[in-house]
């Protein structure tokens, strides 16, 4: 089986998190070898194990966020409010919601070497983003948290009115993929 793998892109906001808040108890969460990527140099574009994001990620859910799902999703909303505002700006193109959402998902789906992402058209202002991990781990619910704020921000992006996003399968729960409902008007 290949090795799960994540790019450095999604590792570097928690890193600089990390590495800002030195007061915290890191040591509870992460191991030797997760270290050595804090303390070294993240490369965006280069594949980083699956196994020390999760730990990564986890570490920066409990000690930052205080495990607030909340919390996590506004942080998404913002982080990837600025990215696509930025680096990824040609990402989104156009105002369509379903385009900015197809677009997005394939974005995602270049950071990570075994999840699957995609958008599913189910009516005229309604889509499903499914969201396939293939492993329960406990960072997935936090890491879906995040990923609503990613849609938040697309749909806000679009101009969609009234977005609705709600998670009604989760992977973590047993479900085959974890499957988003965004409606808007």
């Amino acid at each position: 089986m290949e090795e799960k793998q994540v790019k450095g892109t999604m590792l570097l906001d928690y890193v600089r998190m990390i590495r800002g808040n030195k007061d915290k108890d890191w040591d509870k969460y992460l191991q030797p070898e997760d270290w050595e990527i804090i303390n070294g140099r993240i490369l965006s574009s280069m594949w980083y194990p699956y196994e020390n994001f999760q730990r990564i990620g986890l570490a920066v859910f409990h000690e930052i966020s205080g495990g607030n799902l909340e919390t996590v999703r506004i942080y998404g909303k913002l982080y990837w409010k600025n990215l696509l505002a930025s680096v990824y700006k040609a990402v989104l193109g156009d105002r369509n919601p379903f385009m900015c959402l197809d677009r997005f998902a394939i974005l995602r789906g270049q950071f990570f070497s075994f999840a699957t992402h995609e958008i599913k058209k189910i009516g005229e202002k309604h889509a499903h983003a499914v969201i396939t991990v293939g492993e329960v781990d406990p960072g997935l619910e936090p890491y879906c948290a995040q990923l609503a704020g990613g849609f938040d921000a697309i749909m806000e992006h679009a101009d969609a009115e009234n977005p609705k996003i709600e998670t009604i399968e989760k992977e973590w729960k047993g479900a085959l993929a974890t499957v988003f409902d965004i409606v808007w008007e």
